[in-house]
Order: structure tokens, then sequence, then C-alpha cells
């Protein structure tokens, strides 16, 4: 059973949230409370596995109330619940909170969040993960630009030559920009040749994505990678998962969630072929020749799959929930409680669509009982067309060293 804690500053709101969730009592240990002060209060007599707060409270807003949750329990799901959705609320909790959530909330989309949230932590905390990762040496460590442009966007009234500035720093990464920007992937009538004018097209959000996957890529760019792994080939699966993943999902929020964690979605494999290259070169043969999903097979013999792996690391940089999940999840969809087509979905399908793209009908097809889940079975056929014409304008080959069973 999880312990709940909700903080709100106004009774009735605490009381509509008692009604709304009464069905919930069999599931969830729920405690109300006035206020940060009262929060800290019931912190200190029991452990929670969620705080929910809302943000602007008297004393002790809701920004200030979760730091010293994360400083306390670093284990807790943190959530906002706020009626407040400018943008200085916002930037102020995303240091803090896993999730925003907008009042008023539906009952079922606060159990989902709640549940998704939970299960993910959980996952990241097993034993078995947390065992491998302490095998290996030393985990890259988190992106220098990608910290720094957060930060700087913790002011609302920040101005895009502060962002700049930061973004300017590093040439490969402002080469990075401008050449997404002026692809097919946002279709602008003109060539944009400068910074300034990328990131008022892209937006801070897109913006932060692109800093965040350039420069994780660039991590494992100057590693020594063993001769059976193909680097180059890697970024080329990724490029093209991204490109459909952010076409499948109408809400540009989630798009670009979805085109991110697209992009990230294989990081567990770059860390397992430059940290365990010849376990890992004899897990993979050894799922190929047997035809083994390929997380089943990483899992028993080396006890985590490169989806898992990935997401852990992730999380210790800060990255945003969905992308996390999105990553953790992406073979296996069914793991998660939602059955609604997210960004989970969207990468889970770009990427079987962006590998049968290049193996045909060797690759494994997306899961067929996933799809009809989430009600989207009848729009296979739409998407598959659209990864292969993906493909097609990228240039995408038949890899040389990779199997056609990719992540899984």
């Amino acid at each position: 059973m999880k312990n709940i804690l909700f903080v709100d500053d106004e009774p009735r709101i605490l009381s509509a949230l008692k009604r709304m969730l009464h069905a919930q009592r069999g599931e969830w240990n729920m405690t109300f409370v006035e206020g940060g002060a009262a929060a800290l209060e019931e912190l200190e007599k029991a452990r929670f596995d969620v705080v929910i707060s809302d943000m602007r409270m008297p004393g002790m807003d809701g920004a200030a109330l979760l730091m010293e949750v994360r400083r306390r329990h670093p284990s807790a799901v943190r959530i906002v619940l706020s009626g407040y959705t400018d943008l200085a609320t916002a930037m102020r909790s995303v240091q803090v909170a896993h999730q925003f959530l907008t009042k008023p909330c539906e009952s079922d989309a606060l159990r989902d969040v709640v549940t998704r949230a939970c299960n993910l932590r959980d996952l990241l905390a097993a034993p078995a993960l947390t065992a491998l990762v302490g095998q290996i040496d030393a985990l890259p460590p988190a992106p220098r630009v990608y910290s720094e442009l957060t930060s700087a966007l913790l002011d609302p009234d920040v101005p895009i030559e502060r962002i700049a500035t930061v973004v300017e720093q590093d040439y490969a990464i402002c080469a990075k920009i401008l050449q997404v920007v002026n692809s097919s992937f946002f279709a602008l009538p003109r060539v944009v040749s400068s910074i300034r004018q990328a990131i008022s097209y892209l937006g801070v959000s897109m913006l932060k994505n692109l800093v965040l996957t350039a420069e994780v890529f660039r991590q494992f760019e100057g590693k020594r990678m063993p001769s059976w792994f193909s680097f180059e080939e890697e970024i080329e699966h990724a490029s093209l998962t991204a490109l459909v993943a952010g076409k499948l999902l109408p809400d540009k929020k989630a798009a670009e969630n979805a085109h991110t964690a697209a992009m990230l979605h294989d990081t567990g494999r770059l860390i397992f072929a430059v940290k365990l290259p010849d376990a890992y070169r004899a897990v993979v043969e050894a799922a190929g020749g047997a035809d083994r999903p390929l997380c089943a097979a990483e899992r028993a013999a080396l006890g985590a799959s490169h989806a898992e792996v990935g997401a852990y690391l992730l999380g210790i940089w800060g990255i945003p929930y969905p992308i996390i999940e999105a990553v953790a999840f992406h073979e296996e969809p069914l793991r998660t409680s939602s059955r609604t087509f997210d960004v989970v979905g969207a990468v889970h399908v770009a990427d079987a669509l962006a590998r049968e793209a290049v193996f045909g009908t060797r690759a494994p097809p997306p899961d067929a009982v996933y799809l009809e889940a989430v009600g989207r079975g009848a729009s296979l056929p739409e998407w598959r067309a659209l990864a292969q014409r993906l493909a097609g304008e990228l240039g995408v080959a038949e890899p040389s060293c990779a199997n056609p069973g990719g992540g899984r």
C-alpha cells in the first residue's frame, strides 16, 4: 500500500480531494494536511511514497516544500498539483517535481500519474538494477550545457540573449541545433543561420531536448567502441526513431518528449557496449541465435536490460519523468499502467517501425496486444508507411553489424 501525502493551503480543496479519491482507500494510505509546515511535521512522523503539493501557498510554497522533501526523502515521488499554469510557476517546479498537474484534475488522471510514477521509481530502485550499475566503474556525468541551460531557464524573465549565450559555448551543439531547425522536420520557409533565430523557432522545451541529446551522444562518441558495435549506426537508428515518434502524437509537448526519448531510448546499449563489451557481445549473440527478446536475454545474463540502465542514468541526471518512462518501457509498453497512446507508445512503435523499415519482416513488429489495448491497431499501416518514407528521406541502409531485433 502506497503512503500518499496531499498538501494544500485551502481546506475545501483537501476536502474535495478526499471525496474524489475515496475509492482509492484500498490501495493508498492518504494523509491530507494544510500548508508546508504541517507537511514537514508529517514527514518527520512517517515515510511517504508520494508527496502531492499545491504550488502557491503562504509561508512555504510548493517548490520550497518539495525541495525539502527531495533533501529528506529523495526516493519519494514529488508531484505539483496547481491551479496556476504560468511559466514562472512551471519553471520553479521543474527542478523539484517529477510531474506537474493542473487543477481541476480528474481522479483517473491523478491515479494514473501516481501509479506510473511509483512503478518507474520501483523499477529504478530494483536491487538487480542497482547491483548491475554498481559493477560499472563510472556512469557518464550530467551534461554540462544542459544543466546550465536548465538553471538559466529557472528565471521566467530570462532574455533570449542569455539562453543563446549558454548554448553558444559549444559549437558542436550550435551546429546540431541549426541542422535540426533547417531540416524537413520543421519545414521553415527560409534558412535559419543564427542561434537566436533558431531558439525563437524551436522554443525552450525543444531547445533543451536537442541540447540534451547532442551532449549524451557526444559523451560516447569519443569512447572506444568494440569492433562488433557501430556507434554511427546507433545514431542513425535513433535519429529515424525520433523522427517517427515525433509525428505520432498531436500534442506538441508530448511530441517533443517522444522525439527526445526516442533519441535516447538505446542509451543503455551504449553503456553496455563501452563498459561491458565482452559480456554484452555474448548477450547480443545469444539473443540473436535463439530468436529471443534482447531485454529478456540482458536481464537473464546481466540482471537488468539496456532500457532500464538507460532510464537509470537519465533519472540520476534529473531528466523529466515522461522521457525516463518512455526509455524504461520502450520495449515493453504493457508494463506501464496506462492504456492510452502516449510518449511510451510512440517510442515503442517508432523503434519497431524504424527497424522494420531497414530489416523488413526480419524485425519484430510493434506489440499487437498493446496497440489493441490502446485502440490504435488500425493506425499501424499509416505509421508503417510514414516510417518507410522517412527512412528513404534519411537514406538509412541496413546496418552491417546490428541484429534485426535491435533493442528487443
